[in-house]
């Protein structure tokens, strides 16, 4: 079994993992999570500290099958499909947090 691990600025998903021992696939969400961890770090003010890199955080491993190329694509792609645009404006405007 491998295990997928969503990288997280805060509570906005930036990339995933799908790892199994010494092997993993890697996939970065597209440009509007970036931009959208970009626009809240600025909004709190963490863009240029140290607390920007303190938010990043890795979700607990998620068991999922052998075929890492194709884990990290349906990953994607139920990330891309779950946070749509008014998800991600509102995070923006919460900081970057799911809950304010």
């Amino acid at each position: 079994m491998a295990d997928r691990i969503v990288v997280f600025w805060r509570d906005i998903p930036a990339q995933v993992i799908i790892k199994q021992g010494r092997k993993s696939a890697k996939r970065e969400l597209s440009l509007r999570f970036t931009e959208a961890i970009d626009m809240a770090a600025m909004r709190t003010g963490a863009a240029e500290s140290g607390d920007y890199l303190a938010e990043w955080r890795k979700a607990d491993p998620v068991p999922v099958s052998d075929d890492l190329e194709a884990e990290a694509d349906k990953a994607v792609a139920e990330l891309e499909e779950a946070y749509d645009r008014e998800r991600l404006v509102a995070l923006v405007k919460a900081g970057g947090k799911e809950n304010g």
